[in-house]
């Protein structure tokens, strides 16, 4: 059996359905998503964290894009 791409979910809408079956509806069903700051923040690290550096956090080394 072979589904298409319209037949199916993304895995973070697992990830939205165990948090809030609302916002998983919302979000996957209504196509609703409004930014807020935590998710501008959240998308800024995540791009942050496929970059290929390293810096000194209050003396810890942080490398990123091994």
């Amino acid at each position: 059996m072979s589904y298409s791409d319209d037949e199916l979910l993304p895995i973070s809408a697992l990830q939205h359905l165990v948090f809030c079956e609302r916002q998983s509806a919302l979000i996957h069903v209504e196509r609703l998503w409004a930014e807020n700051q935590l998710t501008v923040e959240g998308n800024l690290l995540h791009k942050k964290a496929h970059e290929a550096s390293h810096e000194t956090i209050r003396g810890v080394r942080v490398v990123r894009g091994l």
